[in-house]
């Protein structure tokens, strides 16, 4: 019986050092994040009945929401990098 817990404590234990890892790769290397958190959530949901895992469960979401934001910012700017939009020569050119 002894064991179980140790076995429980472990697991959200687990899910919250996943969840800091992935908060502080989310500014970062997104990818990371991907990978820590979604892990980190699945341990944390399927320990959800214990109060403890409540801290790595609310992390992992934060640093997902984060990575997320990340990556679709990144994304609009490499469309804005690649594809710019030149108004001023157009209006330019129109006169």
């Amino acid at each position: 019986m002894y064991e179980n817990r140790t076995d429980k404590k472990k697991i959200c234990v687990s899910s919250l050092v996943l969840g800091i890892i992935g908060t502080v790769f989310s500014f970062f290397i997104p990818a990371v994040t991907y990978s820590c958190s979604v892990t980190g959530l699945a341990i944390g949901a399927a320990k959800s009945k214990k109060r403890r895992s409540a801290a790595g469960i609310t992390l992992n979401i934060i640093a997902i929401v984060i990575a997320a934001a990340n990556s679709a910012l990144a994304i609009l700017m490499t469309l804005r990098l690649f594809n710019p939009k030149d108004t001023d020569n157009e209006e330019r050119d129109e006169s």
